[in-house]
Parts: structure tokens; sequence; C-alpha cells
């Protein structure tokens, strides 16, 4: 199971990948973009623009024989209808048509021509195909990932930079794994160092800096959605910061990435949910919230649980679900059927359509720092030692009525009190 470090890579082959003979085309990389820009608006997914009952986004509707006839034959150039189309001289048969005010470069149609001479192999979209390792290029004396650049930039004339100093390349580093440049004293100790795994080490002690995961959590508490206020109107405060630590501690201690994602969409729901775990479940309540008066309870309800449907299939789809909160997605390959089925789990969320502009707004859990919860306990345990002892006290006295304990007043006749000691006399 990848952990969040490598995931964050992952989609690097995918930006570097060309084969040693630097032609193999991807169709999501080479091919989709073309069809997507040029062709999908007359035949892709949307039913009532679509032209000829032709998708080019399909590869079974692409590749179908329409009265013998094929709008791509792979292998085959003189049978594929889309490639005699984007050729054609005649106004009336070339694709796209000129009223469409698009066109197609010539390197673009030779990278059409290359594809379907391979044989216009499709693929789904990218984020349902399973990454896959690929074999790096043979050349491999300066590491694994160089060797996919050296082959990139081998097939574009270029080569490597020089080598940068080591006074640059410990701020570099730094900077991306902290956000932060090196100390003055971090430079001096890594120049003194000159072991050969001196850059290694430096990469290490950057790894396990609390700073890495600080800098690593604000790209994933902006996708998050993540905000110190309500996010409209009023805007007042809320309190989500211990779901940005727990986010910050799951870099740092490089949590495995399925964890990270169980824990944050349904953390509070796993049987026996540690603390923390419900406290990653706050990536559901991260959304903006209203407490305008006149607002309709069940527009805000539903607003709330299209936006986390929403942001789930952004952050871990890959895919823009909302646009099919109203239709089948003309791009992406959700239906509205898809998109309501996951909008459904959402509006099960417990919490109310105003947050009343408070702090916080239920349900709510609250927390205290480990250090602060030890003294409470330590005053918790000495106040019940106390308690006994004071009840054991009571135990060993002795009652008396206080009625009994004072004699009553004497009263004596004339006195303006009542009481025995009369006023002194008034001076004559």
């Amino acid at each position: 199971m990848p952990t969040l470090r490598p995931f964050l890579a992952l989609i690097l082959p995918g930006l570097l990948a060309t084969t040693a003979a630097g032609r193999d085309l991807s169709f999501n990389r080479d091919i989709r973009p073309i069809l997507s820009e040029n062709c999908f608006a007359c035949h892709g997914t949307d039913a009532k623009k679509r032209k000829a009952d032709l998708r080019l986004d399909d590869e079974n509707s692409a590749k179908a024989a329409r009265e013998g006839r094929f709008a791509i034959k792979p292998g085959d150039l003189k049978v594929s209808e889309l490639w005699q189309r984007i050729n054609s001289p005649d106004e009336d048969e070339v694709m796209p048509p000129p009223k469409s005010h698009k066109t197609l470069s010539a390197a673009q149609k030779e990278t059409l021509r290359l594809w379907i001479v391979q044989g216009a192999k499709y693929q789904r979209h990218w984020s349902f195909e399973p990454p896959v390792k690929p074999a790096p290029p043979s050349d491999l004396k300066a590491g694994p990932l160089d060797a996919f650049l050296l082959a990139r930039l081998k097939q574009e004339g270029l080569a490597f930079s020089p080598p940068a100093d080591q006074a640059t390349l410990i701020r570099r580093v730094t900077l991306d794994l902290t956000g932060l440049p090196p100390h003055p004293g971090e430079v001096a100790a890594f120049l003194a160092d000159k072991s050969p795994d001196a850059y290694a080490k430096l990469v290490k002690r950057l790894l396990a800096s609390p700073r890495f995961g600080e800098h690593m959590a604000h790209w994933w508490l902006d996708l998050a959605r993540y905000g110190d206020t309500h996010g409209l109107h009023l805007d007042n405060e809320r309190q989500m910061w211990l779901y940005r630590d727990w986010v910050v501690e799951a870099f740092n201690r490089n949590l495995p990435f399925d964890q990270f994602t169980i824990e944050q969409i349904a953390g509070d729901l796993i049987p026996g949910a540690a603390a923390a775990q419900k406290v990653a479940s706050g990536f559901n309540r991260c959304n903006v919230t209203t407490g305008e008066g006149g607002s309709i309870d069940a527009e805000q309800l539903f607003r709330y649980a299209s936006e986390r449907a929403a942001t789930t299939m952004q952050n871990w789809l890959g895919l823009t679900g909302q646009c099919a909160a109203c239709h089948d997605h003309k791009f992406d390959p959700i239906t509205q059927k898809d998109y309501y089925s996951m909008y459904a789990f959402f509006y099960s969320s417990a919490d109310p359509a105003s947050d009343k502009n408070t702090l916080l707004v239920n349900p709510v859990m609250k927390f205290a720092p480990p250090d602060k919860l030890r003294q409470l306990e330590a005053l918790k345990s000495g106040l019940a030692t106390n308690q006994q002892r004071f009840a054991a006290a009571l135990k060993t006295l002795a009652y008396q009525d206080p009625a009994e304990a004072v004699p009553p007043p004497k009263l004596e006749r004339g006195t303006p009190s009542g009481w025995t000691t009369p006023f002194p006399p008034r001076p004559k």
C-alpha cells in the first residue's frame, strides 16, 4: 500500500513517459486532449448535440462498423474516416467543420495518424487506470528517475544542466520539503560535510522535521477547503484546527494512503474509532456553511451534501463531479445517477442547515492536549481523595443542637431592647 510520500510522485511517470523509441503514444496523454478540444463537442457524451450518433470518446462507438465504414479502423488509415475527414479538402466533409472555428495543426494530425497506425488503443479516464510502474530506460547511471528525464531530454535534443553547487542544493531541497529557507548554521554544517551520503542525510533530516508535515499538509488542506471561518456572510470563526493538525501529523508519520482516505471520509464510522480517527472525519465538515436569516433548510442541506460529494470526487477520483448535479457529465465519466448515489451518503450527515454563526456547530467533540488531560486527571484524583477525607472527618464530629449550645437571653422589663443589658443612661 503506498504511503503519502510516494503517492505525491505517482503522476511523474505519466508526465515523463516516453519509450526508448520516443513515439509510442498514450491515448490519455497524446490523443484525448486533441479529440477533446476539437471533436467531443459533436462526437462526445452530450447526446443532444451528438452528430451522426458517433462518439469518439467511446472506443466501441468509434470503432463500430456503420454500413461498412469505420470512423477508426486500427492500423488502416485508408478505411479510417477520421483520418480521411481531417485531411479532406472538401469544406462539406473536412473535420472539424469550418463553422466550428477549430483546426488541427500538422503536428496534431501526425499524432492521430501514428496513433491509428499503432492500433488506436484507447484508455479509460486516467483516474480509473491503475498506476503501472514503467520499466526505466537502460541508462541508469544517474538513477531511475533521472533516466526518464534524460531519455526525454535526449528526444528534445537537450541535456541536463550542470550540477548545482552545495549551497544552492541545500536551499532548494529545504524549500521543497519544508517551505522554509535553511538556517545559516544548517548551510555551514552541510558544506562542511564531505561524506558521500551528505545529501541523503540532509534529505532524511528534513523528512523527519515537523516542518515537513506542515508544508506538505497545506496543499491537501487547500483541496479539503479547510478554513478557520464559516466562509460566508458574517464569516465568523469556527474551530477546525484539530483536523488541520491531524493532516500535518499524517504526513509526518507517513500514514498509509488507504488509511489517509478511510479515516477522512468515514473515520467516525470505524467500529471502536479512536478519537484521532473521528477528528480525521472533520474533512466532511470543512465546507462553507451559512447562518443567513431566511435561508431555506432543505436548500442548504442539499448544498452541503452536493459540495461534499463533489469535493470527494475531485480529491480521490480526479473528476469534476459537480457538473453531474444537473445532468450526465459532458466530459468526465459520471452519470447523474452516479453522482446522486454518492450524494446520498453525505446527505445523511448530522449537522444542521444553519450554523448560526457560532464557533462550534453541533455535532462537536471536545478535546484537550495530552498534558492538560493528565493535569485534569490528577486534579480529579486529588478531589476524590479530599472528598473521602472530608466525609471521614464528618463522621467523627458529634452533633450538638445550636439552640442548646447557647442559653436564651434574659429579658428585663423597661429596657428598649428587651435584653438584660440596658442601654447606658443618657447624659444629663
